[in-house]
């Protein structure tokens, strides 16, 4: 088996220092190895490493303007303005069910019922109890849900635009 092609690398066999813990419980030879030895080697190395990353720390990599340190990327104005925009999710592909944000919180399904009823193949709207304000409006295929997005986006309820857009599925 040594030298044998395995996942288009040769295999290298050799035998083990040591026997393993279950086959020296099997042979009755068992003897409990001290863990102390292997914690020491790993907080000393921990140690150093912990020393290495103080040393590193204290001297900056870039110094600024007249040897200042640059201030955290947190403190930074963006440019863009005084809050950072997120960058819009890429719109969700067709889909059957609509998903209806900015309602006013005290819209009911009917009246959504009323606005979606109109248009061909609708099924059902779902309220979402917990979050207020969004909801889910189903119909049979996606065709005749987009052209119900496209006809009611932006539809205003009490002076509120609404904005619509394929469910996630």
């Amino acid at each position: 088996m040594n030298g044998f092609p395995f996942y288009d690398k040769p295999m290298r066999i050799q035998f083990a220092k040591t026997k393993s813990d279950v086959i020296a419980k099997a042979d009755g030879t068992f003897v409990p190895r001290e863990k102390r030895k292997r914690q020491e080697e790993k907080g000393g190395k921990k140690k150093k490493e912990q020393h290495h990353d103080s040393t590193r720390l204290a001297m900056p990599a870039y110094p600024g303007v007249y040897g200042s340190s640059a201030p955290p990327l947190s403190q930074v104005p963006y440019p863009g303005g005084g809050v950072k925009n997120n960058l819009p999710e890429a719109p969700a592909p067709p889909n059957n069910i609509l998903f209806v944000q900015h309602l006013p919180h005290d819209t009911t399904p009917e009246r959504l019922q009323e606005l979606f009823d109109k248009y061909h193949g609708f099924k059902e709207v779902r309220m979402v109890a917990a979050k207020p304000g969004i909801a889910f409006v189903e119909f049979a295929d996606e065709m005749q849900s987009t052209v119900a997005m496209h006809g009611l986006e932006g539809f205003t309820i009490q002076q509120t635009p609404m904005h619509i857009t394929y469910a996630k599925k």
